[in-house]
């Protein structure tokens, strides 16, 4: 972000302008009336995208609480590396807010070299197309091919906002795949192919609520020999889905939440004639509570269950991708899930913004505010997986505990390195990408 711009804004933006201020100035304006907004900083991002996200309005009082949650909002968009609020007085009794955006990134071909499974020895890698800000509007389209383990590809298109005050959303994918069978009943795996697709609809209420109906297909292949496995007994199966979900979302952060709330709810059904009906539903509860300044303590808890006779492709898992810390590598397998984490989570070094534009890289403004902080956590987790029969794979609960560093970099977003012990010590290092939950 160039001074001069901002500078300029300041002086000129609001005819009046006399004092301007950061959020720990925030104070003086308390209660005056917002007669101007002016964004900053948004090359690609139209303004509607970052003004919609804000609870305040032109002609409501001034309020900090209500800036700063209107700030975390547009940070949660994931289109910015940094975004500040700055209020300016413009009046005897008014204030201007000037909103200061530093954008990520937004289009470019890349390598793709990933885990799966979220094991070290499972690596994938190929090539991927992503455009994050299709007509600065926050729209994605997404193409990747990839090799290595699980190979496949995939192409999907997000719109998160249509329709105007309805706020309709939807996710539109196609993909075709190899994985390999989780199942833990038959070894060595084998590998399942999917070809299918996915249709997301939604309708976001205010800026919490979200309500969705899901469609998919897979059309799904077993090697011959396990065709035993499949419900039509044959090599192949399809399995038409039709879903509907709730989620309310009131946290602070997503890259790193503090406080808020997270309730995610889900209820699956997937059938076809004379060979296979059963329903998948669940919930994932999450609370944030900051305990003292950005000390909080994180708790979640998460259930998925089911009805009828699920299919082998179905079931649900521990160690791959939900995954108990302290037996980060234990596989557990059933058709009916239970999870429960806590964590405490404490800043060392406080996330600071630096430029890495020196000497004109070809990165340009995309590399400047590029955030870097360290914070710690110390974290119970425990799970377990069982069968509607009653029969599971001794044991079925897991649990672990231990603490690790949290270290924020650019576009990860989160970089973890944990030590984890299980109820007899034994212990393992962890390092994981992105927040645990």
């Amino acid at each position: 972000m160039k001074k001069y711009t901002i500078f300029l804004y300041l002086a000129f933006a609001f005819s009046a302008a006399s004092v301007s201020a950061q959020p720990s100035d925030y104070a003086q304006f308390e209660g005056k009336k917002v007669s101007k907004i002016v964004v900053v900083g948004n090359d690609k991002t139209r303004d509607i995208v970052i003004l919609r996200e804000m609870k305040t309005r032109v002609g409501d009082r001034f309020s900090a609480e209500r800036i700063e949650q209107d700030r975390k909002r547009i940070q949660n968009l994931l289109l910015f590396t940094r975004v500040e609020i700055y209020a300016a007085r413009s009046g005897d009794d008014q204030v201007g807010l000037i909103i200061i955006v530093s954008e990520r990134w937004h289009f470019f071909p890349y390598p793709l070299l990933f885990l799966n499974e979220r094991s070290w020895d499972k690596w994938s890698y190929g090539v991927g197309v992503l455009h994050n800000n299709i007509r600065g509007l926050n729209n994605k389209l997404l193409a990747e091919l990839w090799f290595g383990y699980n190979p496949g590809g995939q192409f999907s298109y997000v719109n998160p906002w249509f329709g105007g005050d309805r706020h309709y959303y939807y996710k539109a994918s196609v993909y075709s795949m190899v994985m390999k069978s989780k199942t833990l009943q038959y070894l060595p795996r084998f590998d399942e192919q999917y070809t299918g697709f996915s249709y997301t609809f939604g309708k976001r209420w205010g800026y919490h609520t979200y309500a969705t109906m899901m469609l998919g297909y897979d059309y799904i292949r077993y090697p011959e020999e396990y065709r035993f496995l499949q419900p039509s007994q044959k090599g192949y199966q399809h399995a038409p889905m039709f879903g509907v979900g709730f989620r309310y979302d009131t946290r602070d952060l997503y890259e790193y939440p503090r406080s808020g709330w997270f309730i995610d709810l889900y209820a699956k059904e997937t059938t076809y004639p004379k060979q296979m009906d059963y329903l998948l539903f669940g919930a994932d509860v999450r609370r944030y509570v900051r305990i003292y300044k950005n000390i909080a303590l994180a708790l979640r808890g998460a259930v998925d269950l089911s009805r009828g006779k699920v299919p082998v492709f179905s079931r649900f898992f521990l160690g791959y991708r939900e995954r108990i810390r302290g037996q980060f590598f234990t596989q557990r397998e059933g058709d009916n899930r239970a999870i429960g984490s806590m964590e405490l989570r404490f800043p060392l070094l406080p996330i600071r913004y630096i430029d890495m534009d020196y000497g004109g890289s070809v990165l340009g403004h995309y590399a400047q505010n590029l955030p870097f902080g360290v914070s710690a956590g110390l974290f119970v987790d425990a799970g377990a997986v069982w069968f509607q029969n009653g029969w599971s794979m001794e044991p079925s609960y897991l649990t672990g505990f231990g603490g690790g560093l949290h270290f924020h970099v650019p576009y990860a977003d989160v970089l973890r390195v944990e030590y984890a012990f299980d109820p007899k010590f034994n212990g393992q290092v962890i390092i994981d990408i992105g927040v645990a939950f």
